[in-house]
């Protein structure tokens, strides 16, 4: 009983000390002077994120396929987005931090837009999911007004009336 109690013992501090070595180890400060960013926990020297821009155009022809392989996201307020939004998009406000957990799936293409002068929060967003390990993220091109300019479709409480 007493060996069993000491090897339960045992096995817990070496948990412990595993997860602290590994919170530490995710925590690294860059060098000085370093540029990087936090990319799942671990630091990357000169990870620089570069956004993968989709048109407006192959948005909607992949609407109009019905494709199953991509999530419109709208990073609008949830107010706004229920007025209007691109049809079948969710909602997902912007926010200097992500909210957790993230309940976006992984095994999709992202397409994430918001309705800014140059995608400032799209790009945020999309800079951030990148951070959690999402590899397959585009920022619609033009944003929300590049597709209102094009007179495409949009659904949500103004579009009803």
């Amino acid at each position: 009983m007493l060996q069993r109690r000491i090897k339960q013992s045992v096995l817990l501090v070496a948990g412990i000390a595993l997860v602290w070595a590994m919170a530490g180890y995710a925590q690294e400060e860059p060098a000085e002077g370093g540029s990087g960013s936090y990319v799942d926990g671990v630091y990357v020297e000169n990870y620089v994120f570069k956004p993968k821009f989709v048109s407006a155009q192959d948005l909607k022809k992949l609407i109009d396929q019905k494709s199953k392989d991509i999530v419109i996201v709208d990073t609008a307020a949830a107010l706004m987005f229920e007025e209007q939004h691109i049809p079948g998009a969710v909602n997902f406000p912007y926010a200097p931090t992500l909210p957790q957990p993230i309940t976006l799936p992984r095994n999709k293409t992202l397409v994430v837009y918001c309705a800014c002068n140059a995608e400032e929060e799209s790009i945020d967003t999309a800079k951030k999911l990148t951070e959690f390990g999402y590899q397959k993220i585009e920022v619609l091109k033009g944003g929300w007004f590049g597709w209102l300019d094009l007179n495409y479709p949009t659904e949500g409480k103004a579009s009803e009336g």
